[in-house]
């Protein structure tokens, strides 16, 4: 069993590693960290693949998870051993904060990364965004084929207004909540990123959506989405296709004022994400009562000595944590003296012993 604390795994590459903080994260999000879908997940020639945990709550009571994937990309979701009828009711029972290197791609990559990023970490603490942007993208489809119709052949009483409150009843709940979690996180993402850099650097996150989304509630906003829909109305009969509305949010970030995808070094944009991820974890315990699980998949060998402190600062004796690594080197002695480190060779996993640990040190250190 791992411990309550820090937990290491480490291995050559290829070996496995990652499929543990994989399984984790399935079980928190119910989706893959890198897979298009999650039946790639599944072994070549299995009827389906099955994570379970046994999880120790500090607030409420233990509990037990369960999610199969069958090869059709449908998901089984148990809790407490009873099949649910819905995938979503799996979300909030495990919160996770996943952090890897290719996470810079968040700062660097195409906004659908980041419309990605929100959708998945909301999901955690408000399972009911889950159900809203599910009908949203629903809506979406519909109204994309009604007006490439349209586009083609246009013809009165088309319907279309029926399918623009549809998209309003969905969308402003989801735009409500974005902006709900970028408020809250823009603060203590800047908190963690002074400390990172030693004050040097101001970090600000900036929503923006492509509708106006006033702090007023989702009424005023459901307003502003029914405006700008009659606004964009002839561009849209002309396009074919809906211009506004989540699925053209995006997120903004700045360095001391400056675009950090456009501006910042990879150096900078590397501990931007940093610091979003430990903001994440603070604002999910803060929200949910108690910390989430911190994945931290390959980062060690990405930072240079003081990140690596400091980061293992932040979580030290605060969560539970999972480290995949290939070398214990960048791990100071007194933390692997209180961490359970395991050895991954060719999928499994093993503990190493007291002897076996330190024969591993000894080695990695050149004794």
């Amino acid at each position: 069993l791992p411990q309550e604390r820090l937990n290491i795994l480490v291995g050559e590459n290829a070996q496995g590693k990652s499929n543990l903080l994989e399984a984790i994260y399935l079980l928190a999000t119910t989706r893959s960290l890198r897979a298009n879908h999650e039946s790639e997940l599944v072994r070549h020639g299995a009827d389906s693949g099955t994570v379970h945990a046994s999880l120790v709550k500090e607030r409420e009571g233990d509990v037990e998870l369960e999610v199969s994937i069958l090869p059709t990309d449908k998901k089984i979701v148990r809790i407490n051993g009873a099949k649910r009828a819905r995938v979503i009711e799996l979300l909030g029972q495990l919160n996770a904060v996943h952090f890897s290197s290719a996470d810079i791609s968040l700062v660097s990559g195409d906004p659908s990364l980041r419309r990605r990023y929100l959708n998945v970490e909301i999901s955690q603490i408000s399972p009911k965004y889950c159900f809203d942007l599910a009908s949203y993208k629903k809506a979406l489809e519909q109204r994309n084929r009604l007006l490439r119709d349209l586009r083609d052949r246009p013809y009165p009483n088309s319907g279309l207004e029926a399918w623009n409150e549809q998209l309003i009843q969905h969308g402003a709940p989801v735009l409500e909540k974005r902006r709900f979690f970028i408020d809250r996180l823009a603060p203590l993402a800047n908190s963690v990123h002074q400390e990172l850099t030693d004050g040097r650097e101001q970090l600000t996150l900036g929503y923006l959506p492509s509708v106006p989304v006033p702090d007023a509630g989702v009424e005023a906003i459901s307003e502003c989405f029914r405006a700008e829909l009659a606004r964009v109305e002839s561009e849209e009969m002309r396009r074919g296709v809906t211009v506004i509305g989540p699925q053209r949010d995006e997120i903004q970030f700045l360095i001391d004022g400056k675009d950090a995808r456009s501006y910042g070094s990879q150096g900078q944009q590397r501990t931007l994400v940093l610091s979003l991820k430990l903001a994440q974890f603070r604002m999910m315990s803060e929200y949910v009562g108690e910390p989430p699980i911190m994945l931290l998949d390959d980062v060690m060998s990405d930072l240079d000595d003081r990140r690596r402190g400091q980061l293992l600062g932040m979580i030290h004796q605060r969560c539970q944590t999972f480290v995949t690594c290939t070398t214990l080197r960048d791990f100071p002695q007194e933390i692997l003296a209180e961490a359970r480190i395991y050895q991954v060779m060719d999928g499994h996993i093993a503990e190493s012993c007291c002897e076996t640990a330190g024969s591993i040190e000894a080695e990695e250190y050149g004794a």
